[in-house]
């Protein structure tokens, strides 16, 4: 009996032929996996579920073509849902060894924090809430505690925070804040 066949029986209320439905859905569907999913594990874990997401389904759908053309759909869904996780989970580890190696690879300057001091002491005497935010942003505090703080809104948090920074970044690299 083939799966269409299975499928009409199990959704007219046949218990057993819903049993055999879902063995011979999970058997073809570990070959079909473990084809495209190289891990064992992975390709398990589709199938389960694959076959979760057709049994919560398939006796509520009317299929216009066939049971198992829907059934294989969700399967290679899941499988492409599989491979786009792990390129984004491979490009996040990437990116972040490559932060770590720039990070422990560069020593870090001794002049450094003296210039960033006198910069924002020079911020601070042309635009002494500039400085306060920068301090604020420095200490941890998050934009509504800033908010709060300064009374004033998000929006303006941001526009100030991100003139702020401006300065501070003209200030490192040329000297002068304005």
């Amino acid at each position: 009996m083939n799966i269409n066949e299975l499928h009409k029986t199990a959704t007219s209320g046949g218990r057993a032929a819903e049993e055999q439905l879902f063995k011979n859905l999970a058997e073809i569907f570990r070959l079909f996996a473990q084809q495209r999913v190289w891990s064992q594990q992975d390709a398990e874990e589709i199938v389960q579920e694959t076959l979760m997401t057709v049994a919560r389904k398939y006796k509520s759908i009317v299929f216009e073509t066939s049971f198992a053309a829907w059934a294989y759909k969700i399967l290679e869904y899941n499988i492409l849902h599989y491979y786009r996780t792990q390129r984004t989970r491979e490009s996040k580890h990437s990116r972040l060894s490559a932060d770590d190696r720039r990070l422990s690879s560069t020593t870090p300057d001794p002049t450094l924090k003296i210039k960033l001091m006198e910069c924002l002491k020079k911020i601070g005497a042309t635009n002494p809430r500039h400085a306060r935010i920068l301090n604020l942003k420095y200490l941890g505090y998050s934009t509504d505690e800033i908010c709060t703080k300064l009374e004033t809104t998000r929006n303006n948090v941001y526009i100030i925070l991100c003139r702020a920074r401006a300065h501070l970044k003209r200030c490192l690299e040329k000297g002068d804040v304005k």
